[in-house]
């Protein structure tokens, strides 16, 4: 409970599976089941595996050169021989990077493209200012989804950092002896230690990404499923000839947009910017099972439907993240979304405790 609201009269429980439109619409809005551990995973050890065949021709040329400066007389070893060396090493060393880089990129890409297919989404690109809430930021950190972020990063780091101390542990004995063995032996056991332990640790990081890809497609496929008025809802729309849908839809919204400011009259709350977004909400449990927006408006129609709201004497309740929130989640005639209950809940409580009616509109005095 919530004041005197009980977030559970707005909900149903989501039982139903997605439709095919509502995943196209997710899909849209960028919603999609990838995990970014198996993308970093796949990158990072097809990077692993690159690097044995690109680091040869560098190690064989640094090789080559110092053993010239080994060799070489006190009075061979000048300032431009020696900048020269570090240039024709600098070069060798890109041209092995850059077949590294693109190995790295080509397998991320192409984990993300196995994933979740081809798709350019650029409504994402549009700056979204409730990002920068920091309301909105303290309810992410401290939401469920962060918590299984935290334990799934946690488990990540555990995992990995047993498997470099198991394999670390078994070439103990060889790491050891490097200390007294000759520089080329050294080098050639130390490559070989450390390639051992990138991989091992590589192909644990694509456990784990493949773990991550299974629980995002759960986490997924909960997201997307509905309640049975929702799948109704979609159901009766589907039925309906595009054409057919495009002209009852447009007439609807004139409808709506002719009596919005009729409903702003018996709103329970009109909840404002307080200049710029203005969003009227009516919740009657008796025939909606949450609240739904009756009038929404920018600027100047924001302006109007508080105006309507004071003189018909419907509370105005100042909330700028909710009020901007409710305007972009919810269209006229829509219930409010699930993630905006609480919210909603507490404004609802505040309105009917000052007012003294009850959901539905009736006195309770």
């Amino acid at each position: 409970m919530i004041g005197e609201i009980d977030l559970q009269l707005f909900a149903q429980e989501k039982k139903e599976p997605a439709t095919p439109r509502r995943r196209q619409m997710a899909r849209e809005k960028g919603q999609v089941a990838l995990s970014s551990d198996l993308v970093s995973a796949a990158g990072f050890l097809a990077g692993v595996i690159a690097l044995r065949f690109c680091l040869d021709p560098v190690v064989k040329f640094i090789s080559t050169r110092l053993r010239a400066m080994w060799s070489a007389g006190p009075g061979q070893i000048t300032v431009g021989w020696a900048m020269e060396a570090l240039r024709e090493v600098g070069a060798v060393s890109c041209l092995a990077i850059l077949p590294l880089a693109l190995t790295t990129m080509v397998f991320g890409v192409a984990a993300s493209v196995a994933q979740v297919g081809f798709g350019v989404r650029l409504n994402l690109l549009t700056p979204d200012l409730n990002r920068l809430n920091p309301l909105e930021g303290l309810k992410r950190l401290f939401s469920r989804r962060a918590l299984v972020d935290g334990l799934r990063s946690l488990l990540k780091v555990s995992m990995v950092g047993l498997t470099a101390y198991l394999t670390l542990k078994k070439v103990w004995p060889e790491m050891s002896s490097l200390l007294v063995r000759d520089l080329p032996v050294s080098l050639k056991m130390t490559r070989e230690i450390t390639e051992r332990l990138v991989l091992n640790c590589g192909i644990v990081l694509l456990v784990l990404g493949a773990a991550d890809r299974f629980y995002q497609w759960w986490e997924y496929e909960r997201s997307l499923m509905m309640t049975p008025r929702e799948l109704k809802e979609e159901l009766r729309d589907s039925e309906v000839k595009p054409e057919v849908k495009t002209v009852i839809r447009a007439r609807q919204r004139a409808l709506m947009r002719r009596r919005m400011m009729e409903d702003v009259k018996t709103a329970d709350a009109v909840i404002v910017n307080p200049e710029h977004y203005a969003v009227a909400i009516k919740y009657d449990a008796a025939v909606n099972p949450a609240p739904v927006v009756v009038a929404k408006g920018l600027d100047d129609v924001a302006l109007r439907i508080k105006q309507t709201a004071q003189q018909n004497g419907v509370q105005v309740v100042q909330n700028p993240p909710l009020a901007r929130a409710l305007y972009k989640a919810a269209d006229i005639g829509e219930m409010i979304p699930e993630e905006l209950y609480r919210a909603v809940a507490e404004v609802l409580a505040y309105v009917y405790r000052v007012s003294g009616k009850s959901p539905g509109g009736e006195d309770r005095n």
